[in-house]
């Protein structure tokens, strides 16, 4: 691995996020639990943007911490293009070091023909309306069981992965399979967040150039690139298909003929790499500051909907305290109504309570707690 510095910062991201995923598994979501997998995505940061704009609220799930990461990753995307994808997603590194590994057991690469590989790249675009649209007229998440980002952040989550995000996980692993054969396939054809990018990278202010005159034509920028591009055979890489990766500029046998580039100036690789740290560090570091980087919001927030609250948000974090002191109801009529013993811990999180129930022969689920408090309501 010649671009030491890109694989340092993408190997952090691939352990970092399972280790956020762990600990959201073990502490809980909420005020003082862990972040979640929504509050650690940019992309929810942009199907939330409707709600936002017409309301001043996040979408369900959706925390100002996304907003800010998508708003990083835009202007990552401005100053280098899809740099988000190639040096951050840890589902793209983990898809390229499965394509290694898949090349160290001599598995045959396949290649797309170039006309179906063209036509199958627009699929992400379509990706990226059905997502946009159907969770702008649902006001909420809806695709997110089929997601298979969420999927990988819940493979801790022991048999709740099968329960909520099947089809998810079922994505996932056809992902995964896919890379032993084709580079970055979901990166290449299916990523709406990918697409979303695309469209903006073109106002990048980089972009990878090719000096004509030291270019020996050895193909080998071509070669290595993971989003299967023909580098080679272009001046300047223009492609929103490119990650900025730089793997094809450190492949260049011959110095300077790659450069990422604007006018007379140029990032080395090691440059490229400050600058994805920088703008990250700079972005996500001043809101957290000044307390704008929030990972939860307070079960009022969570809990309200279009401005009413709505009982089927009620989270696995919160307590019977908390739901009973947010819907304006006696905390032991709820326990009377939930059939639980007088001396249940009503200070526990749902999730706590149900393993302590559990305990005594009681069966307990957050989601039987919602149907009694809409009840309640109605």
């Amino acid at each position: 691995m010649k671009n030491k510095l890109k694989w340092i910062i993408s190997i952090f991201f691939l352990i970092f996020a399972p280790f956020a995923a762990v600990m959201h598994q073990i502490k809980g979501g909420g005020p003082d639990g862990s972040a979640s997998v929504d509050a650690l995505c940019p992309f929810g940061g942009l199907e939330t943007l409707p709600t936002l704009f017409k309301d001043g609220t996040y979408m369900n799930r959706v925390t100002p911490s996304a907003f800010i990461l998508l708003i990083a990753v835009v202007i990552l995307t401005f100053v280098l293009g899809r740099a988000f994808c190639g040096y951050i997603c840890p589902l793209g590194t983990i898809q390229s070091l499965i394509t290694k590994l898949g090349k160290r057991l001599n598995i045959k690469q396949i290649k797309i023909n170039k006309s179906v590989d063209k036509i199958l790249r627009y699929a992400k675009y379509v990706v990226l309306f059905v997502v946009l649209f159907t969770t702008y007229k649902a006001g909420e998440l809806v695709i997110r069981t089929y997601d298979p980002w969420a999927a990988f952040m819940h493979l801790s989550a022991g048999t709740e992965i099968f329960e909520e995000f099947l089809i998810g996980l079922i994505i996932l692993i056809a992902l995964l399979i896919s890379s032993l054969f084709i580079e970055r396939a979901w990166c290449r054809y299916f990523c709406p967040l990918g697409a979303a990018l695309a469209i903006t990278s073109p106002l990048r202010i980089f972009k990878i150039r090719k000096n004509t005159s030291t270019c020996v034509n050895c193909k080998a920028c071509t070669r290595s690139c993971p989003m299967g591009l023909d580098v080679h055979s272009e001046k300047s890489v223009s492609s929103t298909e490119c990650i900025s990766c730089g793997e094809c500029i450190t492949r260049c046998p011959v110095d300077k003929t790659l450069e990422m580039k604007k006018g007379n100036t140029s990032l080395s690789i090691n440059k490229m790499g400050i600058v994805v740290i920088t703008v990250l560090a700079l972005v996500v570091g001043s809101n957290a500051a000044i307390g704008n980087f929030q990972t939860s919001l307070s079960n009022k927030e969570t809990l309200t909907q279009n401005g009413i609250l709505n009982s089927d948000n009620i989270k696995g974090y919160m307590t019977l305290n908390d739901v009973a002191e947010e819907f304006n109801i006696d905390v032991k009529f709820l326990l009377e109504k939930c059939n639980l013993p007088e001396d249940t811990d009503v200070n526990k999180s749902m999730k706590e309570l149900k393993n302590d129930l559990a305990e005594k022969g009681i069966e307990f689920e957050t989601s039987n707690l919602r149907e009694i408090v809409k009840e309640l309501l109605e």
